[in-house]
């Protein structure tokens, strides 16, 4: 199964990133990126069933980097598509616009 990452994804991930090295460690930053890394295996293994959004039945997320970020993401028949990295502390009304403008390319 192929994953693709949107521009905004790699944006956000970004952000997240400049935030961590700015604030943190480097070992939060390779959490992150180990994380990352294992999403892609438990999609393809199939082993663990994420929930969706409630606003976007069709775009599910799991919790990744110590829970503080969320990995949201699409699956069609033959790829994934990561739609965004949110960090958990930012405004939500922020994530609803961020997905709607990612739903609106795509159409």
């Amino acid at each position: 199964m192929k994953i693709l990452i949107s521009e905004t994804a790699k944006n956000s991930l970004k952000e997240i990133v400049d935030f961590l090295k700015a604030n943190w460690t480097v070992k939060e930053i390779a959490v992150l990126k180990n994380d990352i890394k294992n999403f892609r295996q438990t999609i393809i293994d199939d082993i663990v069933k994420h929930p969706s959004l409630e606003r976007f039945p069709n775009i599910k997320y799991t919790l990744i980097g110590k829970k503080q970020v969320k990995l949201i993401y699409e699956i069609k028949t033959d790829e994934i598509i990561i739609k965004l990295f949110w960090h958990c502390k930012q405004n939500p009304i922020k994530l609803k616009y961020l997905l709607n403008k990612e739903e609106s390319i795509k159409k």
